[in-house]
């Protein structure tokens, strides 16, 4: 009859709410060493074995990394300890500033889909804002080449990242545009911030005057159309000279009544 005391390896998962397999990895670092009965096999956790757990939980609450834990557990000096912290310290300002700023931007992008209802068919003047834009895809097309490579820098991105189109040309005879194409967009604050040059395949878009407006168009090759009726027509018929292409930016995907429903932002350069 095996004379072993302690908790078993179940009962310390449950009451410390690890799995199994963190209890295991723990042991196979050498952090704790519960005893093993030759008769039963169960492993039994004796109290140091629990003081080394909370120092463990203690430290995965500061979300250190499993080998920081197994260092800090088994081998940190005090100047050790220190050192980790700091650079720890280090990690979660940069987490919390790129979460405030994530935060602000979904905010700001929530306004903007709030004000949808109240801006389509309307129409202000304003500048554009100045863009480095990316092209992905030339109507249906899409870039090879050196693109291809490109884009992952731009899609790493996101959310910070503008999925903009770019109307290249316009028919004289129709005052109608035929053309268009998709890719990505950054400020150049964004770039800056990033560190990003702007690659060869890119191209800087600087701010123009423009009439700023709000369009809808339905599902796959509706865009278009929706496009020249909705903000052409209504500017052209203004009397309004278009001198160079205008860009803007796909706002949201939502579904209507079973069917796809898509909203866009669009800046058309005026004289």
């Amino acid at each position: 009859m095996s004379d072993i005391h302690g908790y078993k390896i179940g009962e310390v998962a449950r009451m410390y709410g690890l799995p199994n397999d963190t209890l295991r990895y723990y042991e196979s670092r050498g952090i704790i060493t519960p005893r093993r009965d030759e008769e039963s096999g169960y492993r039994y956790y004796d109290a140091w074995d629990l003081n080394y757990l909370l120092d463990c939980i203690w430290y995965r609450g500061y979300d250190f990394s499993l080998s920081d834990v197994e260092q800090m557990v088994n081998k940190d000096d005090l100047p050790d300890f220190l050192k980790r912290c700091r650079k720890r310290e280090a990690e979660l300002l940069h987490t919390v500033n790129e979460y405030q700023r994530k935060l602000k931007s979904l905010v700001l992008y929530r306004q903007k889909l709030g004000r949808i209802p109240q801006m389509l068919g309307q129409f202000r003047i304003e500048d554009s804002p100045a863009m480095v834009w990316q092209r992905q895809r030339h109507q249906g097309e899409l870039e090879k080449g050196a693109a291809v490579d490109i884009i992952r820098q731009w899609t790493e991105r996101m959310p910070y990242v503008n999925h903009t189109f770019v109307m290249p040309e316009i028919k004289p005879t129709k005052g109608e545009f035929s053309d268009y194409c998709w890719g990505f967009s950054l400020s150049p604050e964004d770039m800056e911030l990033f560190h990003m040059e702007i690659p060869e395949t890119a191209e800087y878009i600087p701010s123009f005057r423009s009439i700023y407006t709000v369009f809808s168009a339905g599902g796959e090759g509706t865009f278009m159309d929706a496009f020249n009726a909705q903000v052409i027509a209504p500017i052209k018929e203004k009397g309004h000279q278009i001198p160079r292409p205008p860009v803007g930016n796909l706002l949201v995907r939502i579904h209507e009544d079973g069917k796809m429903r898509r909203f866009f932002e669009a800046w058309v350069p005026i004289e």
